[in-house]
């Protein structure tokens, strides 16, 4: 496994606390990308490449982090709006450091990724001690 990329304290803990998935990054920062827009998930599915249930998911995760303001119409809307300016300011740096250091933040995903399904597998391992 190669060495692990600095990236400043912040963005390590925006990803650890928001973000599970390289998908869930792709989104956040497509988001980011256009503040303005309000997505839904066809529309989202469409520019990432996941089902739409995937991106409904995703969408719905990161809204329940406070990262995404949502509209009701005809289908539920998501914005990139985060309820307090300073996870607005860690999702920017976040984005920052992808843009000049992507190596050092997909590490941080699938690090973060790794662990918790290494968490979730040893949950269901049977251990000498155990009285079953």
């Amino acid at each position: 496994m190669a060495a692990p990329v600095e990236v400043p304290i912040p963005v390590a803990r925006f990803i650890a606390t928001h973000v599970q998935t390289l998908e869930q990054l792709e989104v956040l920062l497509l988001m980011m990308h256009s503040p303005d827009r309000w997505w839904d998930a066809h529309a989202i599915a469409g520019a990432v490449g996941v089902l739409e249930d995937t991106a409904r998911r995703i969408l719905d995760r990161l809204a329940a982090r406070n990262l995404l303001a949502i509209r009701i119409t005809g289908d539920v809307r998501y914005q990139f709006q985060p309820g307090e300016s300073s996870l607005a300011e860690a999702a920017r740096l976040t984005a920052d450091t992808y843009r000049t250091n992507r190596l050092g933040v997909l590490q941080l995903v699938t690090e973060a990724r790794r662990r918790s399904l290494r968490a979730f597998a040893d949950a269901f391992r049977i251990r000498d001690d155990d009285d079953r």
